[in-house]
């Protein structure tokens, strides 16, 4: 590297570096930014899971001449709280008057389990009626005329409605058919022991289930969804305002022809504004894979799962070298993609208006591992950001698929290279450089 690279590049260092603003975008930002994901916004989520799980949710037993003993067995539950059917079918009534989606008749109907002349349709309108106006989170729905000593000859079908995209009605759904099993399992040996035949006959097994999964797969599964996607971001944002301030920020001052004077090369010029770019891009994705791995172990019930497992960091010393080894050409890339879209702008507000449709054409790929079922192949290993974010799962996970991943990095720094080339170019064209 000659030393006017050099003498370049440090120069632009210690511009970028008198900017407070950049400071805090290279640095700051992703120390702070991951404590507050992974501490704050996780313990809330997950106090907020688990208080949820604690209260006794509101429920509705249908229809109204259920077997009056299962509204007393619910009764007895910690967590859930039977709310009369009458009193709810009462307030549907009156909101049938003004939703054209059910009819009085409807709701009498159903809450006095005359099924057949409402359709399903209708049904599940009145129900989710029910569960969106907040009157219960949830609703078993027993078939008419069974009762608790169950005497019907064939099995009969209960139903358990609530809303999925409501925690408080998913939670109540899960202690329903938590309550509903057991009642079920009474029910059965109340039939066998009445029939003089040993309980036991009925569950001739028991069943668990193991995760066989290595432990380094199961502590990268936080990891392998959300950094690859956040370190893609935070690299290519890292060095976004560097970018801008030394090439469109330099023409708005007009300061970019006192650097073009100068005895240096003009592709010189370009690799050393490549380089504060890229080191600026560099230490912002170091420091956001410091502060993640930090705050993710130290963060308190950091995203819990169910059961209580947590999601933890699969950031290990192996990890970390595989990162770097693929993180590198794909920060050369964005650099130098930054440098040439930025050095086309007149000023630094159209530089921006530039690089923002650039930073969207990496969000989009960059979240394929939020998408179940895509795994790295070999034609995705040509496939730019995509193959990256595939290949840096696998590290998290601690399986990589060595093969493929050394493809992923050699056309990653194909494509870097390529880039590289057309800085280069772009800073021998004075319609470029003088474009103000």
């Amino acid at each position: 590297m000659s030393s006017n690279i050099i003498t370049v590049y440090l120069k632009e260092l210690k511009d970028i570096l008198r900017d407070r603003r950049t400071i805090v975008s290279m640095v700051l930002v992703p120390i702070l930014f991951y404590p507050v994901l992974s501490i704050g916004i996780g313990s809330v989520i997950s106090s907020q899971v688990e208080k949820t799980r604690a209260d006794q949710q509101p429920v509705m037993v249908a229809p109204l001449n259920v077997d009056p003993r299962f509204i007393a067995s619910l009764e007895d539950h910690k967590n859930l709280r039977p709310v009369p059917a009458d009193s709810v079918m009462n307030l549907l009534i009156a909101v049938a008057a003004a939703d054209s989606q059910f009819t009085e008749a409807n709701v009498r109907d159903l809450f006095n389990a005359r099924y057949a002349s409402v359709p399903d349709s209708v049904q599940h309108a009145i129900y989710y009626e029910a569960i969106a106006r907040k009157y219960v989170t949830a609703i078993v729905e027993f078939p008419a005329g069974v009762d608790i000593p169950g005497a019907t000859d064939e099995s009969d079908k209960v139903q358990i409605l609530y809303d999925e995209s409501e925690i408080s009605s998913e939670v109540a759904s899960d202690h329903l058919r938590e309550w509903v099993e057991n009642l079920r399992d009474t029910l059965v040996r109340k039939r066998l022991t009445d029939l003089g035949v040993d309980p036991r006959i009925a569950q001739p097994y028991t069943w668990s289930r193991i995760d066989v999964a290595p432990s380094s797969k199961q502590s990268g599964r936080f990891a392998s969804m959300f950094m690859p996607y956040l370190l893609i971001i935070l690299t290519m944002t890292g060095g976004m305002y560097p970018a801008l301030d030394i090439t469109a920020g330099e023409k708005e001052r007009n300061t970019l022809e006192t650097l073009l004077v100068a005895p240096v090369s003009r592709w010189e010029i370009a690799l050393g504004k490549f380089l504060t770019v890229f080191t600026a891009g560099f230490i912002t994705m170091i420091m956001a894979t410091i502060s993640m791995s930090i705050s993710v172990r130290m963060g308190p019930g950091s995203f819990a799962m169910e059961e209580g497992s947590a999601m933890t960091s699969g950031v290990t010393p192996v990890t970390v070298l595989w990162l770097l080894f693929l993180m590198i050409p794909v920060a050369v890339l964005f650099s130098s993609m930054l440098v040439t879209i930025s050095i086309a702008a007149r000023s630094f507000k159209e530089g921006q208006s530039y690089v923002t449709p650039a930073l969207m054409m990496i969000i989009i790929p960059s979240m394929v591992t939020f998408v179940p079922g895509i795994d790295l192949t070999l034609p995705l290993a040509f496939v730019p950001v995509v193959n990256l974010c595939l290949a840096l799962r696998d590290v998290f996970l601690g399986v990589p698929n060595i093969p493929l991943t050394l493809i992923v990095f050699a056309s990653t720094t194909l494509y870097a290279s390529f880039m590289l080339f057309v800085t280069s170019r772009m800073f021998q064209r004075e319609s470029v450089l003088f474009r103000t």
